[in-house]
């Protein structure tokens, strides 16, 4: 079997590889350090050669609509256009859970998402999109992006952090499945709220940084799944946080 990853060298994309070759996957990276430009094409068509599956793990710095929109769609409708040429017949998408609901659409990261799922469902590759919550090993990323002036604004809204492991063991099912599996979401096994989640964060790594709670904007459940979901085993690697 022959696997392309789409952000081949990335943050998700890295392991992934490493897991898919332990299995005896064949992989082909596919970014700029490899010489392919999904945006552009560049490198494309030649990579997707003998390929059986794409795996789009893709991502952007881009938080504004037009911008997240633009890289989000462009991206897919190239794979799909040189996937579909090069005879691939499996679409693996990594989104967000709480995409496409309607709650977090205000953000532009998210309408960026939102398009990119579109953009999968009715691209000609059948498509898997498979959502996670956030990454446990990103949550002071996320506390350092709710800083402001020194203080942390944390939202009184849900959160359900789930170790990238199982995320990227989840991708490399999907990927080595023939048969596509519509949408699967995945997400850790305890729900916090935002900002206790933060409070204990920083007091565990020694940060004095006051968290401030703030109202949620949009429903407080919003990122978090409503219905049928794969369920991590790794818990969040701070004890003592109040469950939500």
């Amino acid at each position: 079997m022959k696997v392309f990853i789409a952000g081949g060298r990335g943050r998700v994309g890295s392991p992934l590889a490493d897991k898919l070759e332990a299995r005896g996957v064949e992989v082909v990276s596919g970014g700029l350090d490899d010489g392919i430009d999904v945006i552009s094409g560049e490198g494309l068509a030649g990579a997707l050669v003998g390929v059986d599956t794409i795996v789009n793990v893709l991502n952007t710095p881009r938080f504004d609509a037009e911008g997240a929109i633009s890289f989000f769609e462009g991206a897919i409708n190239n794979l799909n256009a040189e996937g579909k040429r090069a005879g691939v017949r499996h679409h693996v998408l990594l989104s967000i859970v709480g995409v496409g609901q309607g709650d977090a659409s205000e953000i532009g990261y998210y309408l960026g998402k939102v398009a990119q799922e579109k953009a999968a469902r009715s691209g000609s590759i059948p498509a898997t999109i498979i959502r996670a919550t956030q990454f446990q090993s990103y949550i002071p990323i996320l506390i350092d992006q709710h800083t402001v002036d020194g203080k942390v604004f944390a939202p009184r809204s849900f959160i359900q952090p789930v170790e990238l492991d199982e995320v990227i063991e989840l991708l490399a099912e999907a990927a080595t499945t023939s048969e596509p599996a519509s949408e699967v979401e995945i997400a850790g096994p305890d729900r916090f709220y935002h900002d206790d989640l933060f409070r204990a964060t920083l007091a565990d790594r020694g940060d004095d940084r006051e968290v401030v709670t703030v109202d949620a904007e949009g429903a407080p459940d919003a990122m978090v799944p409503r219905g049928a979901h794969r369920v991590g085993t790794v818990r969040y690697p701070i004890s003592g946080i109040p469950l939500a």
